[in-house]
């Protein structure tokens, strides 16, 4: 399934109801792919995908990111997505590549050297290229934070302490019946005059 790309940024939305079957793995595999493929700079590829579409594993990122102080309603997890992928910066792979010969002249061998850092920022665009690939594949799709328990889950997961979780992204089939809460709907996009800036602010 394929649609202009065009239609594509127009359906994109956030989807937060799903219904719970599972997706093909070589869909799931074929959104991924498009997201590697993300730029990056220096072409350092500091991100990577974590893929949690086991029940088990779905339901132990639920548990483990379960705020007390704000918990889960239970028909929010009555409709969960069945996919779950944890887009992973990697800071080190930015440092170790800025410090390669045809790189290192520019000082970007340390963090602090950096004005916006790139790791976060890449695998931000990994993310988009995501939510536009499931549209394409007639999925949605929901970019989220991880607010509660990052850390605990990730080591659970054998992450890495220097990597970080930019959030979730939740694949599936939306529910026919999804209710429509997000922001999109209780608020006006703001105009193209309005956000286009011609040579001055």
């Amino acid at each position: 399934m394929s649609i202009e790309f065009r239609r594509v940024v127009s359906k994109r939305k956030m989807v937060r109801s799903f219904e719970q079957r599972p997706v093909p793995r070589d869909v799931v595999d074929g959104i991924l792919d498009v997201a590697r493929r993300a730029p990056s700079g220096g072409f350092s590829q500091g991100f990577d995908f974590l893929l949690l579409d086991e029940p088990s594993r779905t339901e132990r990122f639920w548990t483990i990111t379960n705020d007390p102080k704000f918990p889960y309603d239970p028909d929010e997890l009555a409709v969960t997505p069945p996919v779950l992928i944890l887009p992973l910066s990697d800071k080190r792979a930015y440092l170790e590549r800025y410090s390669e010969p045809d790189k290192i002249e520019f000082g970007l061998d340390r963090e602090e050297a950096w004005s916006m850092p790139y790791w976060h920022l890449d695998t931000a665009m990994a993310v988009m290229l995501m939510l536009l690939a499931a549209v394409d594949e007639g999925l949605g799709a929901w970019y989220f934070g991880i607010e509660y328990g990052e850390r605990e889950l990730l080591e659970e997961l054998g992450v890495p302490e220097e990597i970080r979780a930019i959030g979730a992204v939740g694949l599936g089939y939306a529910a026919p019946e999804e209710k429509q809460v997000s922001s999109a709907y209780s608020r006006k996009r703001r105009s193209f005059d309005d956000m286009v800036h011609r040579g001055a602010w």
